[in-house]
Formats: C-alpha cells, sequence, structure tokens
C-alpha cells in the first residue's frame, strides 16, 4: 500500500477512533464540554490516526492508543489544566502491552529494552523538573513514560527529538498566545501534554519517513 493510501485510511481509523476519545474526554472532564472542544478532539485523533498508519507495522497499535487515549489526555490539560490519573494510568498500560507483544511478534528484544529506557528517562526528566521547580504538573509527569516508551523503540535519536521537541513547541505555543493576548505571565502553568503528544507523533512520523 502506498503512502497516500495509508494516509487515508489512518485518517479514515483515526476519525473512528475518535468516537472512544470523546468519550473519555466526557468521562474526564470536571467541567461541561464546549462543541468546539469535540471537533477538535476528533480532529486531532484523525491527525494521529493518519501520522500512525505510517508508522513501522510494530507500533501502529501504540498511534492507535495516542489517538484513543493520548488525544483526550491533552485535552482535557487545554480545558483544565491537568491530565487525569484514569487516561495516563490505562495509557501507560495499554503501550507496555502492546509494545510486550510486538517484541513478542517480531522477536524485537533490543527495541523493548530501549522502549523501558525512553520510558524512565523521559518519566525521570519531568519528575526531577516537577520534584525542583514544581513544573510540569504531576500529570503531565505520569504521560512521560507513555510516550518515552513508543518513542525509545523507536531509538535514542527519535527519543531526544521527541523530548526536546515537546520543549520548543510548548515555547512557541506560549510565545503565540502571548502575542494574541490568550496567555499571560501571570497566568500560571501552560499545559504541556498537548505539545508532549504533538512532539511524539512528530518525531515518530519522522522516523518512519527518514527508513
Amino acid at each position: 500500500m502506498n503512502i497516500d493510501l495509508r494516509l487515508a485510511a489512518g485518517f479514515v481509523l483515526g476519525g473512528g477512533l475518535a468516537a472512544v476519545s470523546v468519550l473519555l474526554f466526557r468521562a474526564t472532564l470536571n467541567t461541561a464540554p464546549k462543541r468546539p472542544h469535540y471537533s477538535a478532539i476528533v480532529a486531532a485523533a484523525a491527525v494521529v490516526g493518519a501520522a500512525a498508519a505510517v508508522w513501522p507495522p510494530s507500533v501502529v497499535a501504540a498511534g492507535a492508543l495516542l489517538a484513543m487515549i493520548g488525544v483526550p489526555a491533552a485535552a482535557v490539560d487545554v480545558v483544565e489544566h491537568r491530565v487525569p490519573d484514569r487516561l495516563t494510568a490505562p495509557l501507560a498500560v495499554g503501550m507496555a502491552i502492546t509494545l510486550v507483544t510486538a517484541a513478542l511478534i517480531t522477536d524485537s528484544v533490543p527495541s523493548l529494552t530501549m522502549a523501558l529506557v525512553g520510558a524512565a528517562v523521559w518519566g525521570s526528566v519531568l519528575l526531577v523538573s516537577f520534584l525542583l521547580t514544581g513544573d510540569p504538573g504531576p500529570g503531565d509527569v505520569k504521560l512521560a513514560p507513555s510516550l518515552g516508551m513508543l518513542l525509545g523503540w523507536l531509538g535514542w535519536k527519535w527519543l531526544l527529538t521527541g523530548i526536546v521537541g515537546s520543549y520548543l513547541l510548548a515555547a512557541l505555543i506560549a510565545g503565540l498566545g502571548l502575542l494574541v493576548k490568550r496567555w499571560g505571565l501571570r497566568d500560571g502553568r501552560m499545559p504541556l501534554a498537548p505539545p508532549m503528544l504533538a512532539a511524539t507523533v512528530l518525531s515518530a512520523t519522522l522516523a518512519a519517513l527518514s527508513t
């Protein structure tokens, strides 16, 4: 299947998975959701699905998990500045099961080892930052291992790209927010889960396209 067909199939699949994303978003949100939230979630899930369609077969299922669970986790962070444990915990478990299964099927024990290292590295980076400064929030710390697992599976280069990229995207979003007066310097913590998710998807996609 050529890349155009894979993208189209992934976009449709992601759109289908958006139904789960919306349900999880509604179930974990404390405030009343608004119609634009749903539109954004459907669009984001479709984009993540399209991106995952071009990833190596061993991590396509991991991409589906990001569309179903990672997208609503990021959406809740945007709305309420928190990442629910009810989403980070199943995402971590699902990611671990998915990659262990992939390792058994493809005999990729080194990749699985790197996935575990990736989870520890990204999780530790944010944990140390949280303990020293109080930022990012605890939800972001709990989200990091799941994303680190995926990028660790793909290799050190892509793990580091994802980590650095998440901070660059966060800085870019913060700068744009200040320009349009969406955020002020006194508004507190900017949601980090969306740039973390976006950087992970971008890094994994670049890894796939570079092979």
